[in-house]
């Protein structure tokens, strides 16, 4: 049963939720400051989630394993680049999600946030991760350059929808779909540091691209294309995502703010964060991990707990709660996962890797490890792992601390 994806179209076997893995994952360790210092506009909450009890004997989660972690560098190693600035978050090993200074990434676009003021643009600096711009985003319209006021940027489950207003008139406007090349967005201007070009004033032109299938059961993804230019050196337009293996695709995820260093998520209804197609944020979603129930749109407070358990299981994060940022994973390999929601419609696989939570691996068999070259353990012996007290899995039975499990393929059983 292999599992394969096409610009997000379902071309996988499914048996159950079992399903292959091609993960990409770029092996660095990094970190950053605190980024939710944005206030939520006045008056608008989350509403309360629903609480469903998907199949087996352990119903409920446990909350204090939904916690943020710090995103604060333990090791002082706080490149989130290594190869491909991401840790497997917001794009994969070899992807890159930031944009361009001189042929150089440099600003990383994450979330838009709405404020009273108007919408900001989340961007951490790659070369200097404790530090975010937030600049303004206003607009103008694509047919005759008319100035717009940007209103709020939202991701709806996946679809994106910009409200603004043309400068001078009374009416607001939605565009989505087929609408947004209709409108082209501005940030305010940027401080680079870089002596040939110390300040950007980006563009922005988003593009649907792909429509969730009428009939899809899991894979339900909005994506769409962006690009951008600098106009004080009227470059040419640049495709985001555009080392991304399998399509430069992004898409969104509204109400979570998803750290680009540990993947931890704080909720914010005020918050869409943005990612690149290859990136576990966009995976996991497109892989049926939603933190809403897919018939209602509702968050679900157990499906959002899965969700973020794919955030590090995807990438191999397996130590994030104990402070240890690193995956131990490769651009690739390939793994078999099974979730609590379908537990009666497959069997688990016979070699066990990790139980998983938000904050990383609840359990853990390091001789069923995706990955044992040495490579992905650089400097430890592999006989005698570092694995921060994290027990081995002595059982198939998911817990309030683990919804998701992943496992040795079939194929790779005969493997020592």
């Amino acid at each position: 049963m292999e599992a394969t994806k096409t610009h997000g179209r379902e071309t996988r076997e499914v048996g159950g939720r079992r399903w292959f893995w091609l993960l990409g994952m770029a092996l660095a360790t990094v970190a950053s400051g605190c980024w939710w210092g944005v206030r939520p506009v006045p008056g608008e909450t989350i509403p309360d989630p629903v609480k469903t009890c998907p199949g087996g004997p352990h119903c409920g989660i446990k909350q204090s394993l939904l916690e943020t972690i710090d995103e604060n560098c333990p090791t002082g190693d706080c490149d989130p680049g290594g190869s491909g600035n991401a840790k497997g978050i917001y794009t994969a090993e070899g992807g890159n999600y930031c944009f361009k200074v001189k042929d150089r990434p440099y600003f990383c676009p994450e979330a838009f946030i709405n404020t009273p003021t108007g919408v900001l643009l989340e961007m951490r600096y790659l070369d200097a991760p404790l530090r975010f711009a937030r600049p303004r985003v206003h607009g103008k319209l694509a047919a005759n350059s008319k100035p717009v006021e940007v209103l709020a940027i939202n991701g709806d489950q996946t679809e994106l929808s910009i409200k603004y207003r043309v400068q001078g008139e009374p009416n607001e406007s939605i565009v989505k779909g087929d609408s947004l090349s209709t409108l082209i967005l501005g940030l305010d201007t940027l401080s680079t540091g870089i002596s040939e070009s110390p300040r950007m004033n980006y563009e922005l032109r988003f593009s649907a691209h792909q429509r969730p299938e009428p009939d899809a059961t899991t894979d339900k993804v909005h994506r769409y294309t962006l690009d951008y230019r600098d106009t004080v050196s009227e470059a040419a337009w640049v495709r985001h995502c555009e080392a991304d293996e399998g399509g430069a695709v992004v898409s969104f995820l509204q109400g979570q703010r998803v750290s680009g260093v540990n993947a931890s998520v704080k909720l914010d209804p005020q918050v869409t964060s943005m990612g690149c197609e290859q990136g576990s944020l966009v995976t996991c979603l497109a892989w049926g991990f939603t933190p809403w129930e897919p018939a209602t749109g509702v968050r679900d407070e157990t499906r959002d707990y899965v969700y973020r358990s794919c955030l590090q299981a995807k990438r191999a994060a397996y130590f994030v709660g104990h402070r240890d940022f690193k995956s131990y994973t490769k651009k690739g390999t390939k793994i078999e996962k099974w979730d609590q929601y379908a537990s009666g419609d497959g069997e688990p696989v016979e070699r066990i890797e990790a139980l998983w939570s938000p904050q990383g691996a609840v359990c853990f068999n390091p001789e069923n490890r995706r990955r044992p070259d040495a490579e992905a353990w650089i400097g430890q012996n592999p006989n005698d792992l570092k694995t921060y007290g994290v027990g081995p899995c002595t059982s198939k039975d998911f817990s309030t601390e683990g919804k998701l499990f992943t496992g040795i393929p079939p194929e790779a059983l005969a493997k020592p």
